[in-house]
């Protein structure tokens, strides 16, 4: 009786670790399982360099809470940005309790 209580439970805390694991993590490139905190390219623009630098996020908790906005548009806005230079998204992750998404734009 006590093995087949053992075995349940271990069961039961197999499929709970497997259900959380993979809740709130960033999904774009090599991600760790405590802690992310990565950049990566997505495109380069037309401009020859950038000095504004334009910044939209998503936000998310546990997995189950996902806000925000991460557009190209809404990041070129938020910078006052005409012309692009480059296009980068970075992502940040803290064992998945909390994750944030964001693009960013450099240009003119």
């Amino acid at each position: 009786m006590l093995s087949m209580r053992i075995v349940k439970t271990a069961v039961c805390f197999l499929l709970l670790s497997a259900l959380l694991v993979s809740c709130g993590f960033v999904s774009d490139g090599p991600s760790g399982w405590a802690v992310n905190n990565i950049k990566l390219p997505v495109a380069k623009g037309p401009a020859a360099s950038g000095y504004k630098e334009g910044l939209a996020c998503i936000y998310a908790a546990f997995g189950l809470i996902s806000i925000g906005d991460a557009s190209i548009e809404s990041a070129t806005r938020q910078g006052g940005i005409k012309e692009i230079y480059t296009i980068d998204t970075t992502a940040q992750s803290f064992f998945g309790v909390y994750t944030r998404q964001c693009t960013v734009v450099v240009g003119n």
